[in-house]
């Protein structure tokens, strides 16, 4: 059976529309990741009042159109929610926080008892704040990196393993002797291919570097690296990706 971690159920606020990066507005993964919420009987939270109020509740059914939750306990907490003009769902899936708001929810009768129906919304907000989630990549699809020096010389630099990658960031992992990145810095206009997600091109920053020996004496380099001056255009495939493996990766436990 799988647990969910425990994760804060509190509104997630932004500013200047940094949430934009973590939208999603296919119906068919946001009925999906309900759905899920669902079957697992995941704990959520609806805030109304203008976020001042909340009660716990739980998903009891998915359809196409919406979702029914468990009315609040107390009638008071349940007829301020039902008169509230817009109300906040806040859960979790495969240990990631998700975030949307609705309008006008309404009680409804569900299986002879109450229950409040909430429409599918447009879009809901996956929270994978970066560093959330590192996902190892498979030995089936592996990741490279094409690096690029922030120089003059225009000589080309190896393809470098990916070893894991964040939306934040990736690790690197090359034969010691290869290479020689040290720590801050930059390297612009790198190239990763994602598969059935396309190439991106990042710019990043070395973190910290560390070496491993294998059990065969051979030494290879681990380097940490941040993304750095992401645009969506990045940020949204890397996002989906990542969420993709994670997905994937539970699914396999």
């Amino acid at each position: 059976m799988f647990k969910e971690k425990e994760i804060p159920l509190k509104v997630e606020v932004f500013a200047n529309g940094e949430e934009q990066d973590f939208l999603l507005h296919s119906r068919f993964e946001i009925k999906n990741i309900l759905k899920t919420i669902c079957e697992r009987k995941t704990r959520a939270a609806i805030y109304y009042g203008s976020g001042k109020h909340f009660v716990l509740t739980m998903v009891i059914d998915v359809s196409e159109e919406g979702i029914w939750i468990d009315p609040a306990s107390r009638s008071t907490d349940n007829r301020n929610l039902l008169n509230s003009s817009e109300i906040t769902f806040v859960s979790s899936h495969n240990d990631t926080k998700v975030q949307f708001t609705a309008a006008n929810p309404w009680q409804v009768a569900y299986e002879k008892s109450d229950a409040i129906f909430i429409p599918i919304p447009e879009s809901l907000l996956r929270l994978q704040r970066r560093d959330a989630y590192r996902l190892i990549t498979q030995a089936l699809h592996p990741l490279s990196c094409m690096l690029q020096a922030d120089n003059h010389d225009y000589q080309p630099m190896p393809r470098v393993k990916v070893r894991d990658i964040s939306i934040g960031g990736l690790s690197l992992e090359y034969p010691e002797k290869d290479l020689d990145l040290k720590a801050g810095a930059i390297y612009p206009d790198c190239e990763i291919t994602l598969p059935e997600f396309g190439t991106l091109k990042v710019s990043l920053q070395v973190q910290n570097t560390f070496d491993v020996t294998n059990r065969l004496g051979k030494t290879h380099r681990r380097v940490g690296c941040k993304f750095i001056k992401q645009d969506r255009a990045v940020a949204i495939p890397l996002q989906r990706y990542v969420a993709q493996g994670q997905i994937q990766a539970t699914a396999n436990r």
